[in-house]
């Protein structure tokens, strides 16, 4: 399974022009800007520093997606926009909606924040969100854990929400496509008096689904408010409001191949299961099925200039989440042409106050520039949750079964009778206060040498409650975590415009699926597991008119658990989770009319060690969701005279596993976007159409990983114009 990839990062450099571009030479007027190109050499992303280290400054595989950039591919939503960084993947089902994979690790591994603050585990709070109201994305690759706390061992995503600023803007936004789409949205801002802006952005986004009742609505309000009382003393305070209701698809069972009346290539399967095409628009759901939330969350944010080069800032947050499932998420084929299904009902709240307090510094240390942060930061999680999961008996099974081409889903059954057995009827209630220390240092030696240094130590208390109402009996238990996590990388800025580095990073998470607010009480009796990354790249922008950039980089997850291969039914925490992989992405603005990017990924990613119930080994297997090749490529084209830009996307998904066994594989698959887009006057008209070869292909998994799949869309057509006033 191991595969040689150095010579393909020492071919890249290779085959690069080396000598610097000249300082005269000024940057060409380009159509687009493109998530594999830096928006400007010297940008600023707070996901990989909170030095406000540049792109080019940062010690790290650091991308930034900004609004333009959403807007030139047609991205709807965050997962869209998300879906295009370089070995970036996005999937989930409504378990978990909109989780990513990346470097070989899914889901909880991978950080989620909003302007910068984190809320928790991703699985748990992430929700489909229209891309209006986001300013940019800022990905950050690898261990992530001592700028963000716990569980970023794969990397951290921020989602930056648009801003206040005193330049007065108008922009609205119509677009209708296939399956009853439709997105509407607007949104306005400007000055305030002399020293205060404001902005509020509000979206509408929904469509009926191309799956029977799988339609979605989300209503976001973003609202932002500065004030400057006197120079060097601002405050920011930001409002989030999002609601949504969605209708929950848990995928496509897999079937017989000699039932399969229309069998598919987008699984394959030794057992001889497919997708079938027969039964892919069928929803298996109940008709009452439920997936709605409604979030609150404010923010304020103080920052103050004491003396030059000195910063104090404060940012305290309050988030409200109430969420609700009621579903039939399993649906595996029985034979001889029946669906088995399983029956869940579960609730959120979700309640999070933080406060994050810092001291920066910016200027000279012995006369060398030296950039410098140290803080603290407090959390308090609360979290509740109602559990009602159906038995296995055979009663149940049958009482929940359908017919796999005419079932009649029915609707949720709250009979007890169906609920029987420990931990099947709950109230779950945690709470986790977190308390952290970090600082962050950037010293340059030498013009052009910059060492870059990070430390984080957290204190996590954990307690958790269950209420068995079956059994009729509560347990609790509490543990403490006092995880450290390290980085230390050094960036040499060998020519203008081109960027060496090198960084060794740690980070730290919880066993398991890296999700404190569900750890039982025998998975907390473990030490948290650990990452960590060691990697080099190189970032160059060659006259203006070329950007490229290319990663090398191996990644280990010790501590997982596993089974004792002398006694399966021991459960240890001897398990070890390994990746190795290069990352390559580059822009070429050919000329004033056309620009074409792409970027591509090849990953190897294993279990080093790992024994699973009953004793089977995976050693060598591929983690689940994981793909070993991704490959994207674009193309604009403007035509000035006619004020039309026309352009094209080809994405590449390489093949998955959908369980740890690595039987059930989710086959590769290409997939072809196209628009066309004409400006008159204030407004911008676009005809986009996705999946141009209307191909069928496996996306994710579902909730029986093992047995359905959820698939991606089909050919859609969407016409949009938006309008800036």
């Amino acid at each position: 399974m191991k595969k040689n990839i150095v010579p393909l990062l020492a071919g890249a450099i290779a085959a690069s022009p080396m000598p610097p571009a000249s300082a005269d030479e000024q940057p060409i007027a380009t159509v687009t800007i493109t998530a594999a190109t830096r928006p400007a050499f010297d940008t600023v992303a707070d996901a990989g520093s909170r030095l406000g280290l540049t792109l080019a400054e940062t010690p790290a595989s650091v991308e930034v997606i900004d609004r333009a950039l959403m807007e030139q591919r047609g991205a709807r939503t965050l997962e869209d926009a998300l879906g295009g960084a370089v070995g970036m993947t996005v999937g989930g089902n409504p378990g978990s909606p909109g989780v990513a994979s990346t470097r070989g690790f899914t889901g909880g591994f991978i950080t989620y924040l909003y302007d910068g603050a984190r809320i928790s585990t991703a699985t748990m709070s992430t929700r489909p969100q229209d891309s209006w109201n986001y300013e940019r994305i800022e990905v950050l690759k690898g261990p992530s854990s001592v700028l963000h706390g716990e569980g970023g061992i794969g990397g951290a995503v921020n989602f930056v929400p648009r801003q206040a600023r005193r330049e007065a803007s108008a922009e609205a936004l119509l677009s209708v496509g296939s399956y009853g789409a439709r997105r509407a949205a607007f949104g306005l801002g400007g000055a305030a008096g002399s020293a205060s802006a404001w902005r509020i952005d509000v979206s509408h986004n929904r469509h009926d689904g191309w799956i029977d009742r799988t339609g979605q609505k989300l209503t976001h309000l973003t609202a932002a408010w500065q004030t400057t009382f006197r120079p060097g003393l601002r405050l920011d305070l930001s409002l989030d409001r999002l609601r949504d209701d969605l209708g929950a698809y848990y995928g496509t069972p897999l079937v017989q191949a000699a039932l399969a009346g229309a069998p598919t290539g987008a699984v394959s399967d030794p057992a001889g299961r497919v997708i079938d095409r027969r039964v892919a628009r069928i929803n298996y759901n109940l008709l009452d099925a439920v997936m709605d939330a409604d979030s609150l969350w404010l923010r304020a944010r103080l920052s103050w200039e004491p003396a030059p080069g000195w910063t104090l800032r404060n940012e305290l947050s309050r988030y409200d989440a109430d969420r609700l499932w009621r579903n039939a998420e399993g649906n595996v084929f029985g034979p001889p042409a029946n669906v088995v299904r399983t029956q869940s009902h579960v609730s959120h709240a979700h309640r999070v106050w933080s406060d994050r307090f810092d001291l920066g510094y910016q200027g000279t240390l012995a006369g060398l520039r030296h950039r410098f942060v140290a803080g603290v930061e407090l959390t308090h999680t609360a979290f509740a949750s109602d559990r009602r999961f159906s038995d296995g008996s055979a009663t149940t099974r049958a009482a929940l079964q359908v017919d796999l081409f005419d079932p009649d889903q029915g609707y949720y059954d709250d009979s007890r009778a169906l609920t029987t057995g420990p931990g099947n009827r709950a109230l779950l209630r945690t709470r986790v206060r977190t308390a952290a220390a970090f600082a962050e240092d950037a010293l340059t030696l030498v013009p052009g040498l910059t060492v870059v240094t990070g430390l984080r130590r957290e204190t996590i208390r954990l307690e958790n409650e269950v209420d068995d109402l079956n059994l009729a009996t509560r347990s609790a238990f509490a543990r403490r975590y006092r995880p450290t996590s390290a980085r230390a990388g050094v960036v040499w800025e060998a020519w203008p415009d081109m960027s060496l580095y090198g960084q060794a990073g740690t980070a730290a998470a919880p066993v398991g699926s890296s999700n404190l607010l569900l750890m039982n009480a025998a998975s907390a009796a473990y030490p948290l597991t650990r990452g960590r990354q060691f990697e080099v790249g190189i970032k160059q922008r060659l006259a203006g008119r070329f950007d490229w950039s290319a990663a090398l980089y191996r990644l280990r997850q010790t501590d997982v658990l596993s089974r004792d291969p002398d006694q399966p039914n021991l459960t240890v925490n001897n398990g070890r989770i390994s990746s190795r992989g290069v990352e390559l992405s580059a822009s070429w603005h050919a000329s004033p009319a056309l620009s074409l990017a792409g970027n591509l990924s090849v990953l190897d990613a294993q279990y080093d060690t790992l024994v699973e119930a009953g004793g089977v080994s995976r050693v060598g297997k591929l983690p689940v969701n994981v793909p070993e090749r991704t490959a994207r490529l674009w193309s604009d084209y403007r035509i000035a005279s006619l004020d039309l830009a026309v352009g094209a996307g080809l994405s590449y998904t390489g093949e998955r596993y959908a369980d740890n066994a690595n039987t059930v594989r989710m086959n590769g698959y290409a997939l072809a976007d196209a628009y066309a887009r004409w400006r008159t006057g204030p407004a911008r008209v676009t005809l986009r159409v996705r999946n141009l070869t209307d191909r069928l292909h496996a996306k994710w998994t579902g909730s029986c990983a093992a047995n359905q799949i959820v698939l991606g869309d089909p050919r859609t057509v969407e016409l949009t114009a938006d309008f800036s006033l």
